[in-house]
């Protein structure tokens, strides 16, 4: 097993994101671009990558073309714009709506940590009071911090 890696909401092909989330691109093919060079700069063939969704909404056949440039084995969480994902189905290890990833973690009294995936943010989660963590895309960085 290669590096593990987690990523959401690239928007391929989502051409209103650009002003949305302020990406700092002249236009959508020069952000796709980047994002692909800059993917394949850290992520290695035998890396895995779990994308929290809202990969892309260009065509299937224009995704699917895309996708198949980026480095890595890919698992995808479903997001709120995964038609064409869906369609791509072939490129990904599984797409699922959540998931409870366990990882090694030397340093955790268990040697193990849980992560769990999900596009969308929640206040609480399985064994948070255990220290798991949750990881979660869609929201661009626009949720408040928790004042708890």
């Amino acid at each position: 097993m290669g590096n593990l890696f987690f990523t959401a909401d690239h928007h391929f092909g989502h051409k209103k994101i650009l002003a949305y989330s302020s990406r700092p691109f002249a236009s959508l093919e020069e952000m796709d671009e980047t994002m692909i060079t800059r993917w394949n700069e850290v992520v290695g063939v035998d890396d895995e990558v779990y994308h929290l969704g809202d990969v892309g909404l260009y065509s299937s056949g224009k995704l699917r073309q895309i996708l198949q440039r980026l480095n890595g084995k890919i698992y995808l969480i479903r997001g709120n714009h995964e038609k064409a994902a869906e369609a791509c189905h072939t490129r990904f290890e599984w797409i699922k709506d959540y998931y409870e990833l366990v990882v090694p973690d030397p340093d955790h009294e268990r040697g193990q940590q849980l992560v769990v995936l999900l596009h969308y943010a929640m206040r609480t989660w399985n064994t948070h009071h255990w220290g798991s963590y949750h990881l979660y895309g869609h929201s661009h960085g626009t949720l408040p911090d928790d004042p708890h």
